[in-house]
């Protein structure tokens, strides 16, 4: 992510079976997100509430896209107790 602007979020949501979600950045903009942008320690997924690192763009359909994304932590208050994987 070198000499690329890099935004942070938050983790709206995020479909395992689908592989897409959107992450929100603290100004409000919402941004879609597929499993095939996930890297290092978010490549196990990603959940609602989490914090991210993200490459900003834009999908094949034109929309706001979060590219190169990184978990970074997760909100106060998020359910701590709840597992930071996926399990099927």
């Amino acid at each position: 992510m070198a000499n690329q602007r890099i935004l942070q979020g938050s983790v709206q949501s995020f479909d395992p079976e689908r592989g897409h979600g959107e992450i929100q950045t603290e100004r409000g903009a919402v941004y879609a997100v597929h499993r095939s942008a996930l890297r290092d320690e978010a490549l196990s997924g990603i959940f609602p509430g989490d914090i991210v690192e993200f490459v900003p763009g834009r999908n094949r359909f034109g929309q706001r896209a979060a590219l190169e994304v990184r978990r970074v932590g997760w909100e106060d208050g998020a359910d701590d107790d709840s597992p930071r994987e996926w399990t099927f």
